[in-house]
């Protein structure tokens, strides 16, 4: 019974963790000049708690749950920077595949004039 009501009061948790997320938002894009929509960065929030979902453990939600509630809290004081909240995005992840792609395309086309 204390175990049901436990998983109970995690899901609670998590659920008003996301909706103060998808809440905040919209304060976090222009206090931070961020230069996407805000509805790009929704999705984005909407992601990592998806790459979460399979997460059964209780203690394991717990702890993501407070992990969240002291980002937000970062956040929304502005203690985090801008480049930390652009690093949750896949802006620089582009832009390290455009890097790599660039570099492989530039090393296929030398290995090719020296055949």
């Amino acid at each position: 019974y204390q175990r049901r009501v436990r998983e109970a009061v995690v899901s609670t948790q998590s659920t008003a963790l996301y909706r103060d997320y998808y809440r905040e938002m919209d304060w976090t894009c222009r206090s931070h000049m961020l230069d996407f929509p805000i509805s790009e960065a929704r999705a984005r929030m909407k992601q990592e708690f998806i790459k979460h979902k399979n997460v059964t453990d209780v203690r394991v939600i717990d702890m993501l749950v407070v992990k969240g509630r002291m980002q937000l809290e970062e956040i929304h004081n502005m203690w985090a920077q801008s480049y930390t909240i652009l690093s949750y995005f896949d802006h620089t992840d582009s832009q390290k595949k455009t890097a790599a792609k660039s570099s492989n395309s530039f090393l296929d086309k030398f290995y090719e004039s020296h055949d």
